[in-house]
């Protein structure tokens, strides 16, 4: 068929359509394992962004309220809670003061301070003084995908920082920043 001069066929041949098509599958089956790891990855980010808000307001109700503050992480409903160190029971502490829920991908691996050593069974504690201030602590954070976030906690509250892995309280990156 001579169409003339200037005219050109158009239109995407078979081949050519089934080329793209599987061009399209392969990109998006790598691309997915990326996105699944960075959606978990951000709850490990965001479950580390509300624990250190969490940190600043029990520190400013310890000094407000000048008496000693617990914040505890309970494993059973994978949450953490602040309040008073005696006399109230978790239900009462979960009606009245704040909590950060910790997503299912996201696990406390441990909690390490320098007085008390290293938990990762029973209760899970940070105590701050009537003054707000805690003892140096690191939080340790993992995500499904492996990876770690370590959430360390200056002894005077004036910086909290977050840093890639796992970090022990004698880590030259922990002991380096001044505290």
């Amino acid at each position: 068929m001579n169409r003339g001069p200037g005219l050109s066929e158009q239109g995407f041949t078979m081949i050519e359509l089934i080329v793209v098509m599987v061009l399209i599958t392969m990109m998006t089956a790598f691309a997915i394992p990326k996105i699944r790891s960075s959606l978990f990855t951000d709850e490990l980010r965001g479950t580390a962004r509300k624990f250190i808000g969490l940190v600043s307001e029990a520190g400013q109700d310890a000094r407000v309220k000048r008496t000693e503050v617990l914040l505890r992480y309970d494993r059973q409903q994978h949450v953490f809670t602040t309040g008073p160190v005696e006399g109230k029971t978790l239900q009462d502490r979960e009606q009245r003061y704040p909590g950060v829920l910790v997503p299912e991908s996201v696990e406390v691996v441990d909690i390490a301070t320098a007085h008390g050593g290293t938990k990762n069974q029973g209760e899970l504690a940070i105590r701050f003084n009537s003054r707000g201030y805690v003892d140096k602590t690191v939080v340790h954070l993992q995500g499904d995908d492996g990876d770690e976030l370590s959430v360390i906690l200056s002894p005077f509250l004036g910086v909290t920082r977050v840093l890639e892995g796992y970090v022990s309280l004698d880590d030259d990156r922990f002991t380096s920043q001044g505290d």
